[in-house]
């Protein structure tokens, strides 16, 4: 018996034995394709070639890893239904057709598969004869079965390329027919289709007539789950070696038998959601509520609500990971390296997860006692969306008070809700820019070595132009699309302002101000705005830096999850479980401060992908590089490759030298949703003009300080002449208080620190000569604008530190208490402390200000 691994690399090599391109997976998440929430089948990374946009390939084959939503609640229920799967696929872009494509899917399943051919049943579209008879040709024993376009006919859209396709169905036999729609073609279980022949050699016209393609084109997508079904001789899909060691495991820590009727189908879910998660965490896709995070966020839920129902309450999913990174690793190596992540994201998902079922049992209540004989499909789909109840726990506890569920109603809101998400996908935008691009030739892009070309026009439409050749960097890698001019060829006049460059299949989209057109054919000039280019550089490449100083601090498990590069600041999203503590923020700041006043060269050059594993390179999971992507080298140079301090993929724009960055700051770090950090930085010119705004505001408090004062003395004047001198003294300590209130809040907000711990938001300030009295009536006011957290403000004096620390309403009627935090880090730094839960004050002895930070922070933490 052939394990999946082998079937996978034996479809690989029988294609490229005959002449076809080898070409790995493209990431789950479409590349260039914005109205593709998923990949969902083999053949979409290789539009460009059938819409003959790319013309350097005529043979390929590859397995696809293919993600599909519509069939989340189905799975488990058939033996058909999946969300995660590979496909396999050979395709030719007028090369060979249907002879071929016939001739070598029969040789692969009956030759080197060994299936049986009498259990292999083609079908054909009703029209194809020519189908029919290279069936008989290959010697198939089973007549092709003739059935209509709405199943054997492909179309790409209501126009464009399309054509007859032939399916090839298994008979599993007859212990698998349900007595219903048991027939080749029909939806029942015993005849599974395994492989889709699709022969596009036709271009349907606007008014439905097909007219011949030039080059016709072969696209065929084998399931691999299906193929090791049918090949390894299980009773279902989730008895193969793609599945099996997730039941295994799950049927350990669940300690229920995944064969007894009653938890066979939750142990199908289980292990399907379980793979399907693995998979796109890999890829960077975080839990959430929106887009692709939501989809994921169901599938974890779903999940965790069958280990619930089989009677276990702790998290189990994150350990169900290794076993799904094992099954996939002989086809993707690199998953290994993400596995303990991956674990990590499940387990915060799910754990918060269990936490919001309570929450979502206590609003289902509510509705209960509102609700009569019947809830409403709307409500019932509400704790869906909102808390991530499956139908079916709504059921069994409606159930249990004998109130039925609107379940039509229910079905009605999620398919609303499923246009809005569908249509989120289809912008017009996007719309116009694929039209654009559909004709367009692959864009030539000089903008690495200069910021002005001259080129031409290739295609236009209003507000969008597409250039032969362009200095203009496309949006990509988290790096903002470059903007600036294009002036005529003479340099006379400008004749548009690009105000964004985008990129589709290798197609650079250049956005125009005011809807501009450009006649297609004008010579032009094409000029980068020079200035804002030079302010990116410094925030890409700082933007390495940090990546790699995470690793140094955090561990080599962080992984990318987002960024934004532009010229104003870097924003950067890593996979990492907690807050930062200020000592770890820096610790970060200084590595990079370090490696750019090491004055590294940069050193970019393109490599094949094979290199990607040889050099160790830092790779994006989820990007597509392509066969030869470009590599980012910051260290001694491609001599000594491995003597570096950073290695990225990447197409960025970069400064020559660290140096170049001169100098690099955190401005903030915070959480970006559950189980990944933002930190917020800038870099190169930005850092000194940050410094120079701290230090205007500075000057402007002390100004206003100033004119206060003088106010004051006008004011010292006039009590000179009051009878009362008592009073005249009263009325001075009270304008003097007023000034010194006033000083010190502009100085707070001048040089405010925020950070999270634990969970809880610390905003930190040290202010000098500032007096115990005046801290706290300033912790009042920064409470009041903080909303929730802690209040730690210090005042330092001969060697000692004031410091006030204040507890927001909130938090001291959760427990958090001021005057123990404050006691514990007076005792560890030669002071003492007291107050209450909501407020203490205490000395300690003045330490450099990053060691009390980290002080208060072990404090805190208990």
């Amino acid at each position: 018996m052939k394990t999946s691994a082998q079937l996978r690399s034996g479809y690989l090599d029988f294609f490229v034995k005959n002449g076809h391109t080898l070409k790995a997976s493209a990431p789950i998440v479409p590349q260039g394709d914005a109205t593709l929430m998923f990949n969902s089948a083999g053949m979409v990374p290789f539009k460009p070639y059938f819409l003959q946009l790319k013309t350097d390939l005529k043979r390929a084959t590859s397995s696809q890893k293919c993600f599909r939503t519509t069939d989340i609640d189905r799975v488990g229920t058939t033996l058909r239904h999946m969300t995660f799967f590979e496909m396999l696929g050979n395709f030719s872009f007028g090369d060979y057709f249907k002879a071929e494509a016939v001739a070598w899917a029969w040789e692969y399943l009956t030759k080197e598969v060994g299936l049986d051919p009498k259990r292999l049943h083609p079908t054909v579209f009703k029209e194809d004869d020519e189908a029919i008879e290279l069936w008989k040709k290959v010697g198939c024993p089973n007549p092709a079965v003739r059935l209509g376009e709405d199943t054997n006919f492909w179309n790409m859209g209501p126009t464009g390329p399309c054509g007859p396709c032939s399916e090839i169905y298994y008979d599993l036999g007859p212990e698998f027919a349900s007595g219903k729609d048991d027939f080749v073609g029909g939806d029942g279980d015993r005849y599974i289709e395994i492989w889709n022949l699709v022969f596009t050699g036709f271009d349907r016209q606007p008014d439905g007539s097909l007219k011949p393609l030039a080059r016709p084109c072969i696209d065929t997508g084998m399931g691999l789950e299906r193929l090791a079904f049918t090949a390894q001789g299980t009773k279902s899909p989730f008895q193969t070696d793609l599945f099996s060691p997730i039941v295994e495991k799950a049927s350990k820590i669940l300690g229920t038998d995944p064969l007894d009727p009653k938890h066979a189908l939750g142990y199908r879910v289980i292990a399907d959601h379980a793979r399907a998660a693995t998979m796109l965490m890999s890829e960077g896709i975080i839990p959430s509520n929106v887009e692709r995070g939501y989809v994921l966020r169901r599938l974890v839920r779903r999940a965790a609500r069958y280990g619930q129902m089989m009677g276990h309450e702790a998290p189990f999913l994150h350990e169900l990971v290794p076993a799904a990174v094992e099954i996939f690793a002989p086809g993707y190596p690199e998953l290994r390296a993400a596995t303990a992540q991956v674990q990590a994201v499940m387990k915060t998902e799910e754990t918060k997860f269990r936490e919001t079922l309570v929450a979502g049992e206590g609003e289902l209540k509510k509705a209960l006692e509102k609700s009569g004989k019947n809830l409403s499909g709307q409500t019932a789909f509400h704790l869906y969306e909102t808390f991530g109840f499956p139908l079916e726990l709504t059921k069994e506890i409606c159930g249990a008070s004998g109130v039925a569920v609107d379940e039509a109603g229910f079905a009605a809101a999620k398919e609303k809700a499923a246009d809005v998400a569908r249509s989120s996908w289809k912008g017009s935008g996007e719309k116009n820019l694929t039209a654009l691009v559909t004709n367009a030739p692959k864009t030539e892009f000089a903008g690495y070595d200069s910021e002005t070309a001259t080129a031409k026009v290739v295609a236009s439409a209003p507000g969008l132009a597409v250039f032969d050749k362009t200095p203009f960097y496309a949006e990509g890698g988290g790096q903002v699309g470059d903007t600036g001019s294009v002036v005529s060829a003479d340099g006379s006049k400008i004749l548009a302002r690009v105000l964004d460059t985008q990129k589709q299949n290798d197609v650079f989209v250049h956005i125009l101000e005011e809807n501009a057109s450009l006649p297609v054919g004008t010579a032009v000039r094409l000029q980068v705005d020079s200035e804002r280019r030079a302010r990116i550089k410094p925030h890409h490449t700082a933007t390495h830096l940090m990546n790699e100083a995470l690793k140094r601090v955090l561990g080599g498990n962080i992984r990318q999850a987002g960024s934004y590069v532009g010229p104003d600041k870097l924003r950067f999203d890593f996979t990492h479980a907690k807050a930062l503590t200020p000592d770890e923020v820096a610790k970060v700041e200084k590595i990079v401060n370090d490696e750019i006043r090491a004055a590294h060269a940069v050193h970019p050059k393109v490599h094949p992908v094979s290199k990607v594993a040889e050099f160790g390179a830092t790779t994006l999971l989820g990007e597509d590089y392509g066969s030869d992507p470009r590599f980012l080298l910051i260290g001694k140079g491609w001599d000594a490759p491995k003597e570096r301090f950073s290695l990225e993929l990447c197409g960025g724009t970069h400064v020559d030298n660290t140096a170049d960055i001169l100098a690099f700051k955190i401005i903030k770090e915070s959480s970006a949703s559950s189980g990944v950090r933002r930190i917020e930085a800038i870099a190169g010119k930005a850092v000194e003009e940050h410094a120079a705004a701290v230090a205007a505001a500075k000057l402007e408090a002390e100004k206003a300080a100033g004119a206060k004062a003088a106010a004051l003395v006008a004011e010292i004047l006039k009590l000179g002449g009051k009878a009362d001198a008592s009073e005249g003294a009263k009325a001075l300590e009270n304008k003097l208080g007023q000034l010194k209130s006033s000083k010190l809040a502009a100085q707070a907000e001048a040089g405010k620190q925020v950070v999270e711990i634990g969970g809880v938001k610390l905003v930190l300030q040290r202010l000098d000569g500032a007096d115990p009295k005046s801290l706290r009536g300033l912790s009042d006011k920064i409470k009041t604008e903080v909303g929730s957290g802690l209040v730690f403000l210090a005042a330092p004096g001969g060697g000692k530190l004031s410091f006030v620390l204040a507890a927001t309403p909130d938090l001291a009627g959760k427990g958090v208490d001021a005057a123990k935090i404050a006691k514990e880090f007076a005792s560890n730094n030669a002071g003492s402390a007291g107050g209450r839960a909501d407020f203490a004050q205490g000395g300690a002895a003045d330490k450099d200000w990053n060691d009390v930070v980290a002080s208060l922070t072990a404090a805190i933490k208990g």
